[in-house]
């Protein structure tokens, strides 16, 4: 398993939180083992034990992600959230999720931005200010 995913609240109001609970335990244990290309590598029972579920759920879970969700609110891939790949499984909307900013670190995005202008722009500002109290003392 490698590194961090986001896990945004509004999976509460999606499809797959009214899935069954052995299937959400698999989605989140397949998000969580997922790369930074949303590439899963394992087999099914590896993931069963992994997610804690038997490998019976699991194998209806697998056959539930990768088949299309005419409810999903993302409809790419017609709402298919994973497919088969050798070695595993590739989480298909991975990278929007990824690359998706939350609203804490956007304002953070904008908060420094805000400050590095300012600073920016006062030190621009203090030099202009500098050489006109340069040119008035040469008067």
């Amino acid at each position: 398993m490698t590194g961090y995913t986001k896990l945004f609240s509004s999976i509460l109001a999606s499809t797959i939180w009214d899935e069954d609970a052995p299937t959400r335990l698999v989605w989140i244990t397949l998000l969580a083992m997922s790369d930074k290309n949303g590439t899963v590598q394992g087999s099914i029972p590896g993931l069963a034990h992994q997610a804690r579920v038997s490998l019976a759920e699991t194998e209806a879970a697998i056959k539930k992600l990768q088949a299309p969700d005419p409810y999903s609110r993302s409809k790419d891939h017609e709402g298919r959230r994973i497919k088969e790949i050798d070695g595993g499984w590739l989480i298909l909307n991975r990278a929007k999720y990824r690359d998706k900013l939350s609203v804490d670190q956007r304002r953070e995005y904008k908060t420094n931005w805000m400050r590095d202008k300012r600073a920016k722009d006062k030190a621009a500002g203090s030099g202009l200010l500098d050489r006109m109290k340069a040119q008035l003392e040469e008067k």
